[in-house]
């Protein structure tokens, strides 16, 4: 799947419709809690959905500031999801 953003395209592991509702439910607690740490660790959860493993996050991830990384991520959590996060970061 290709996630477009104002970084760039990313494309990320396609998941499975069980995989997305377990994740949905994840951030359905995340989003109505706006609990800053748990989004953080939310979208450290989705980078690794996306892009697999540590070594592949860095390839696709790396170049880009701590807020970037952040918007890129909310976006691939909304493309899985299939809902318009906004800038869910407060940043």
């Amino acid at each position: 799947m290709i996630v477009d953003t104002k970084h760039g395209e990313f494309d990320v592991k396609d998941i499975s419709r069980k995989e997305r509702r377990k994740a949905y439910k994840q951030c359905k607690q995340v989003f109505t809690n706006q609990d800053p740490e748990k989004l953080h660790e939310l979208c450290d959860e989705f980078a690794l959905i996306a892009f697999g493993d540590e070594k592949n996050i860095e390839k696709h991830l790396g170049h880009l500031t701590a807020v970037q990384e952040d918007e890129v991520l909310i976006a691939i959590i909304g493309s899985y999801m299939g809902i318009e996060l906004g800038n869910a970061t407060g940043d």
